[in-house]
């Protein structure tokens, strides 16, 4: 008898070893979140989530697996990096947590692409440090972290090459990501409400009279003295 429930307890043992991960994704409810993936390899302890989205946000190929201090804190977290045969991708590494209603990212470090998400502004990518971002329903319960918008080196004339930075933190129920650029002239405001959907405020100040005829050509409208966009979408 003590022979066939050490051979039962290791039969259990195995099976949670190599549970696979797709039943983490199920389990949390990250589908029903927007969070989604092309396939999802390997076990819930050791493996690879492939082209991993965040509603239209991409983030790549990324290894993962189940954290076990999120299941004492009554969550499903997921550690993820980026994936060790993704050569070339910059690095990105961030805890991925689900309980209940709520969704969390935790700790993220590292750049996310941004495709034309910011259209027609040449957004290259995200740059996060330290973030933590988290929503309970469609409410936004908690955001901290420095965060950077990468533009292409020249933008109408303008050299940007350190980008727009600033710290994110909840306002109201939205999350909201303030950003200027290092001469203080340029400025962005990215709302993000917990139904997806976005807006994202631009404000150059500054220009050469040269530059209002190419940002008006792409929606830019003279305020003041700065010329300014605002775009609405959905991740």
């Amino acid at each position: 008898m003590k022979r066939g429930l050490l051979i039962a307890l290791a039969l259990v043992v195995a099976l949670i070893v190599l549970l696979p991960l797709r039943i983490v994704f199920d389990m949390a409810g990250l589908g029903e979140r927007g969070v989604s993936a092309r396939s999802i390899e390997g076990s819930i302890w050791s493996g690879t989530v492939r082209d991993l989205r965040i509603g239209r946000l991409s983030l790549g190929d990324l290894d993962a697996g189940l954290s076990p201090g999120g299941l004492l804190r009554g969550e499903w977290a997921l550690a993820m990096t980026r994936a060790s045969d993704a050569p070339g991708q910059p690095p990105l590494a961030f805890d991925l947590a689900s309980s209940g209603d709520s969704i969390a990212m935790r700790g993220a470090n590292g750049d996310i692409a941004t495709a034309d998400l910011f259209a027609p502004l040449p957004l290259r990518s995200i740059s996060l440090d330290g973030v933590d971002i988290a929503f309970t329903g469609k409410r936004c319960v908690q955001a901290s972290g420095a965060v950077r918008v990468n533009i292409e080196q020249s933008l109408f004339g303008l050299t940007l090459q350190r980008g727009l930075s600033g710290n994110l933190r909840c306002d109201g129920s939205d999350l909201l990501v303030p950003l200027k650029g290092q001469s203080g002239l340029e400025q962005m405001d990215i709302r993000i409400a917990g139904t997806g959907r976005y807006t994202a405020d631009f404000r150059l100040g500054g220009l050469a009279a040269s530059a209002g005829t190419a940002l008006s050509a792409l929606g830019f409208r003279q305020q003041g003295d700065a010329m300014t966009i605002r775009i609405n979408g959905r991740f």
